[in-house]
């Protein structure tokens, strides 16, 4: 089998919990903030890029607030420069003001350029997904994919507007069907098992199944 390096890399998360698109995409997110906050901090391309945003989104802010035990100092170095250039962009606004003042806060508050993680989360995810898609057609990558719980609804959309051919999409449709076929009977065996009169039968791996069906049709917490 002959694999790119994100290739493998989805080959091996296949094994584990929930679309290995969104797993490998939140790790590279992870490390691309860690590295922002701990390397990159001074450099000015790093704040031009972040006044231009206004900061992170919420989703990558927060991320940064918990799940990095991040600088303080370098958190205050980029978001000092943010609220400066906020603030002289907005321009000075007294209660007397009029409609001159409120367009040009209006039109300062709003952000230049996206949001430097999503913009990097957005051609990881784009890269992971054309790397699956081209590697279909090697039996055991397929097979790979198809022990797994499957790519989340969203990226499976996003796959399928992929520019790319057809018998790829194909196979992936193929066999995300038949991943949901399992996880569908298994929703149904776990309301069964949920049933008084069968309690005492126990759960097997159906007992996981709505975990899976919320992973499988919203992808992985924190993605989006």
């Amino acid at each position: 089998m002959k694999l790119s390096s994100r290739a493998y890399n989805l080959f091996e998360a296949f094994d584990k919990p929930g679309c290995p698109v969104c797993r490998l995409t939140l790790d590279s997110v992870h490390h691309f903030l860690d590295s922002l906050i701990y390397e990159y901090v001074n450099k000015p391309a790093t704040h031009e890029s972040m006044r231009a945003a206004r900061g992170f989104c919420p989703a990558h802010a927060w991320h940064v607030q918990r799940e990095l035990n991040a600088s303080a100092l370098g958190v205050a170095v980029l978001y000092e420069g943010i609220l400066r250039h906020l603030l002289e962009d907005m321009g000075t606004v007294s209660p007397g003001d009029g409609r001159r003042q409120v367009g040009q806060a209006t039109s300062a508050l709003q952000p230049r350029e996206p949001c430097p993680a999503c913009v990097h989360q957005a051609t990881v995810e784009d890269h992971l997904l054309r790397n699956l898609l081209d590697h279909l057609d090697q039996a055991e990558f397929a097979d790979g994919l198809r022990r797994s719980e499957g790519i989340c609804l969203p990226h499976l959309r996003q796959a399928l507007d992929i520019a790319g051919r057809v018998q790829h999409k194909v196979r992936l449709l193929a066999i995300q069907q038949a991943i949901w076929g399992d996880l569908q009977r298994d929703l149904a065996e776990f309301m069964r098992k949920y049933d008084y009169r069968f309690a005492t039968e126990g759960m097997g791996d159906e007992g996981t199944s709505p975990r899976r069906a919320i992973e499988s049709t919203a992808g992985q917490f924190g993605i989006r």
